[in-house]
C-alpha cells in the first residue's frame, strides 16, 4: 500500500512540477535537477521501476486514444451523450490547429515517460549495486520503455500532416524513420538485460512491428519468427486509482464523446461470433440515433493491450501475403480467428488481412498506423487531401524549441 501512495505521490508531482514548467517533451535543465536523490539507491529501485511503468500507461493510453479518434475508427459527434469537447471535433477531421489542448496533454504525457525511462538508465549509471539481478532489472526497464516512448514518437506525432516524427530534450526534429531506428536501438540494448524467454519474445514481436512500418519486410520476418507464440499473454499497460483509462473515460461509459465507426457494428451482424473481439454497446444520441461505443474497457483500470502473440501472428500473414503464400497467410489467420471463437476464412487477400487487422486491434491505436502505410494501394485514407495524418506536434513544443 505505501509503494502504491509513493508512487501515486510521485508522478503526481512530477506532473505538477511539468505543468508548471510548460514541460513537453524537451526537458530543461532545472527539471532534470529535482529528481530526489533519496531515490538513488538500490533499494529504490522497485519504486522508479514502477513509475517509469506507470508512465508508460498514462502515455499509451492517451496518444493510442486521441490516434484513434484520427483515424477512422473512432469519431466524435455533438450528438453523443456528454459530448462537448469541440479539440475532439477538430482531431477527427483532422484540421488541428497546434494549439488543440486535446494534442498538448498526450504529447506532455509522452514527453513526461519518454524523460523518466531515460533518467532510470541515467541513475542506474551511478548508484552503487549489490545484487547485479536489481541493476539489470533496472537498465531492462529503462532501454525497453526509451525503446517504446521513442517508437511512440514516431508512430504517431509529426512536424506536418505528412512528416511524422518526434523531438528530444529540446533537440531538432527527427523523423519518423530515424527515430523508429532509436527505437530499434533500445529496445536491442534491453535484450542484453533479461533472460526472461517471454520478455525477449515481446521484444522480437515489438521490433518486428516497427520494421514492417517501415517497410523492411526482411527484418520484420527475422524477428516476427523469435516473437510472441500462441498462448502467451498480451503485454498490457496496466492502470490503477489516479493512473485511468482514457478510452473508458470518453469514448466509454463514464463520459461518451467519441463513438466507434459504424462498420464495427456492421461486423458483429455479418458473423455474430465477431464480437468475441470487436467489444461494443449501442447507445443512443440526443438525436435518437443509434451509436455504438467500445465496450472493451468497461472500467477506468482495464488494461491495454500493446503486442499480443495474435497480431505477431497478423504480421507474419501479412508478409507471407507480400512474398506470395497465401496459403500460410490464411493458415495464421485463421489460429488468430480461431482463438478468439470465430469460424475460419476460405481464403485470403491483403484486403482482407487489412480488415482481420481492424477488428483484432480494435481500440489499441494500430489503425491510424495501418491507414497510412496501405493508403497508395488499397485508398485507406477517410479524411480529404491537407489533413492530419499525424498528431501535430504542439505549439508548446514548438515555441520553446530554438530548433523550430
Amino acid at each position: 500500500m505505501e509503494k502504491k501512495l509513493f508512487l501515486i505521490c510521485l508522478l503526481s508531482f512530477l506532473i505538477i512540477i511539468a505543468s508548471c514548467e510548460d514541460y513537453v517533451t524537451s526537458v530543461d535543465p532545472p527539471i532534470d535537477q529535482i529528481a530526489d536523490k533519496q531515490l538513488d539507491s538500490e533499494s529504490q529501485i522497485d519504486f522508479l521501476v514502477k513509475g517509469v511503468q506507470a508512465s508508460f500507461a498514462v502515455a499509451y493510453c492517451r496518444v493510442g486514444f486521441i490516434a484513434d479518434l484520427l483515424s477512422d475508427e473512432m469519431f466524435f459527434d455533438i450528438n453523443l451523450p456528454h459530448a462537448t469537447f469541440p479539440a475532439y471535433a477538430a482531431i477527427d477531421e483532422g484540421v488541428i490547429s497546434l494549439d488543440n489542448w486535446s494534442i498538448e496533454l498526450p504529447f506532455e504525457r509522452l514527453g513526461e515517460f519518454r524523460f523518466v525511462a531515460d533518467d532510470l538508465v541515467r541513475r542506474t549509471g551511478f548508484i552503487v549495486f549489490t545484487d547485479e539481478n536489481k541493476k539489470n532489472e533496472a537498465l531492462f526497464n529503462g532501454y525497453f520503455f526509451s525503446g517504446i516512448a521513442r517508437y511512440l514518437y514516431a508512430a504517431y506525432f509529426g512536424l506536418t500532416e505528412n512528416a511524422g516524427g518526434g523531438v528530444i530534450d529540446n533537440g531538432p526534429f527527427i523523423p519518423s524513420e530515424e527515430m523508429y531506428d532509436l527505437a530499434i536501438e533500445k529496445l536491442q540494448v534491453s535484450l542484453s538485460y533479461t533472460e526472461d524467454d517471454y520478455l525477449i519474445r515481446v521484444i522480437n514481436s515489438l521490433m518486428a512491428r516497427i520494421f514492417l512500418f517501415m517497410d523492411d519486410y526482411q527484418s520484420a520476418r527475422q524477428y516476427g519468427q523469435n516473437g510472441m507464440q500462441e498462448g502467451d499473454s498480451p503485454y498490457q499497460a496496466l492502470y490503477t486509482i489516479g493512473n485511468v483509462n482514457y478510452y473508458y473515460y470518453y469514448a466509454g461509459r463514464f463520459r461518451t464523446q467519441n463513438a466507434v465507426d459504424f462498420r464495427f457494428h456492421d461486423y458483429i451482424l455479418a458473423d455474430s461470433t465477431e464480437s468475441n473481439r470487436i467489444l461494443i454497446e449501442s447507445i443512443i444520441g440526443t438525436n435518437e440515433q443509434t451509436y455504438y461505443r467500445q465496450a472493451k474497457y468497461l472500467t477506468e483500470e482495464s488494461p491495454i493491450t500493446l503486442i499480443s502473440w495474435q497480431e505477431n501472428e497478423l504480421m507474419l500473414a501479412e508478409l507471407d501475403l507480400r512474398e506470395g503464400n497465401d496459403t500460410n497467410a490464411l493458415d495464421r489467420v485463421n489460429r488468430v480467428r480461431a482463438s478468439q471463437g470465430i469460424g475460419p476464412l476460405d481464403s485470403m487477400t491483403m484486403e482482407d488481412l487489412i480488415d482481420e487487422r481492424d477488428k483484432e486491434m480494435f481500440v489499441t491505436g494500430i489503425r491510424l498506423i495501418d491507414q497510412r502505410r496501405f493508403d497508395d494501394e488499397y485508398n485507406t485514407w477517410h479524411l480529404g487531401p491537407n489533413t492530419w495524418r499525424y498528431l501535430p506536434i504542439p505549439e508548446s513544443e514548438r515555441s520553446a524549441n530554438p530548433n523550430f
